[in-house]
């Protein structure tokens, strides 16, 4: 176990990708799963604050300590198995998601979470639900978690497989390795019925209750070993950036996507970058037609008998929708392909670099709202936005409703201006049946929104829950809520 006490050292440990900045006592990197055990037990027993990270990929604050230590995980990095018949791999938490995307290409396996963050944690993204471009498809990290061994604050452990506990009704227990029982209540809480969702615990009535842990953002228990499932390799995959040069044409032509659809296209990412998103990458990628107002990637698994006929497909369509098609990109091998996810990659980088040359906090929207809904969101977003005067790019998850726009603040009143954009899509989205954050978490930052979604009974029944497994409130307590 390596221990960090000199400020330089620990520097880097007290602050997350959104420059959300906090402050750490010491650091611990255990280099073995057991140390886990060994570092929350002493930790608990004398009343340490601790908080749990690894690659701090995070832009909410959650794996950034405000006192006390911090965990990093980073060293427990083995991919214990991939067992290629049965589709399925045990991971210690701190593998990165792309050592992890390219062990399974070797086995002709994926995992389809793939968060843009590719060096990202598993860990990290279990503890987040974390979500990406393939949700469309397949869904956030929590569908293909089926295994976890967890220790919880005390230093106790649960070991827990998918379909092994479930609630009874709304009420829920847990058997520990050292023979405990922990029991709680499932509170009734209104979630959004229809879209992705990471604001505040994942508790329903009858719930399989390896879903507690998973999005509970590190309040619960530190997550020492993680089981996924996985899927073969699709045989083929057809990847394009279509440009746009009408912005309705763009939503028609995403809208037809997300539908069922005459043609039987049916994508496994749709995403959006609008015409200051396509402005910024420009810097970087020369082909960009300047005519552009807008773009959407899509991406379609087919095999060689289809290939012809769905990529065919895909341009008589796009002739419907845009008259940029000569400039549309297609990617069929897995090293054009590599160009088009790199273009998508490159956009949060880009605005992240912006940030950290003018030393700023990354304000951003993370809400999502219903498909029926998605019109008005997105006329309300940017009609606020172009009202303002402050500088932005939009870009995200177009498929699943769930766009982030960034704006950047280059002095207190675009701050104010930022803030007031920032609460009322908020608010707009639940008006909605949308949430606050859809796959992004609550941290710190957040914290105080949750009162948009939720009352404050049910944020108190989410608060019985973290007390249920942290009685003394050590682990992650400023995370998620607030003490009151």
């Amino acid at each position: 176990m390596i221990i960090i006490t000199d400020d330089e050292g620990k520097q880097e440990y007290q602050k997350d990708a959104a420059n959300y900045l906090g402050k750490a006592d010491k650091v611990y990197l255990p280099e073995t799963t057991d140390e886990i055990n060994f570092i929350v037990r002493d930790l608990y027993s004398n009343d340490i604050p601790f908080t749990i990270s690894a690659a701090r990929t995070g832009l909410t604050g959650g794996g950034v300590p405000h006192n006390g230590v911090l965990i990093s995980t980073e060293r427990l990095n083995r991919i214990i198995d991939i067992d290629v018949e049965n589709k399925s791999a045990l991971l210690e938490p701190g593998v990165h998601l792309q050592t992890f995307h390219d062990e399974l290409r070797q086995h002709n396996l994926m995992y389809p979470s793939n968060p843009t963050e590719t060096w990202s944690t598993i860990g990290g993204n279990v503890a987040n639900n974390a979500s990406g471009a393939k949700t469309f498809k397949y869904g956030a990290t929590r569908n293909f978690v089926n295994y976890l061994e967890v220790v919880l604050p005390d230093g106790d452990e649960i070991r827990i497989r998918r379909g092994e506990y479930f609630a009874i009704g709304n009420e829920a227990s847990l058997n520990t390795l050292s023979s405990n029982t922990i029991k709680f209540s499932i509170p009734n809480i209104k979630v959004p019925s229809s879209t992705k969702n990471a604001a505040g615990y994942y508790l329903r009535p009858n719930m399989d209750l390896i879903d507690i842990f998973v999005g509970s953002e590190g309040t619960l228990g530190v997550i020492k070993k993680i089981g996924l499932d996985l899927l073969y390799q699709s045989e083929e995959v057809i990847s394009a950036i279509v440009f746009f040069d009408d912005y309705n044409n763009l939503l028609n032509f995403t809208e037809y996507l997300r539908n069922d659809n005459p043609r039987q296209l049916k994508p496994r990412l749709i995403e959006y970058f609008d015409k200051n998103s396509l402005d910024l990458l420009s810097k970087h990628h020369s082909d960009i037609p300047q005519e552009s107002l807008g773009a959407i990637w899509v991406e379609f698994e087919t095999n060689s008998i289809m290939l012809e006929h769905d990529t065919l497909s895909l341009y008589e369509l796009t002739l419907e929708y845009t008259d940029l098609v000569e400039f549309t990109w297609v990617a069929m091998s897995d090293k054009d392909r590599e160009k088009i996810t790199k273009f998508r990659h490159d956009l949060p980088l880009s605005v992240n670099e912006l940030l950290t040359k003018y030393n700023q906090q990354k304000i951003y929207t993370d809400t999502a709202v219903p498909a029926n809904s998605f019109r008005i969101y997105y006329d309300e977003m940017y009609s606020h936005l172009n009202s303002m005067g402050v500088d932005y790019v939009v870009f995200g998850h177009i498929g699943d409703c769930h766009l982030h726009a960034n704006l950047f603040v280059k002095n207190e009143k675009d701050k104010e201006k930022a803030e007031e954009f920032y609460h009322y899509m908020m608010k707009l989205a639940v008006e909605l049946d949308g949430t606050i954050s859809a796959e992004h978490g609550i941290g710190k930052i957040k914290r105080p929104y949750l009162k948009y979604m939720f009352s404050d009974a049910e944020i108190d029944g989410m608060k019985n829950v973290k007390k249920a497994f942290d009685n003394k409130n050590l682990l992650a307590s400023d995370t998620l809520f607030f003490d009151r």
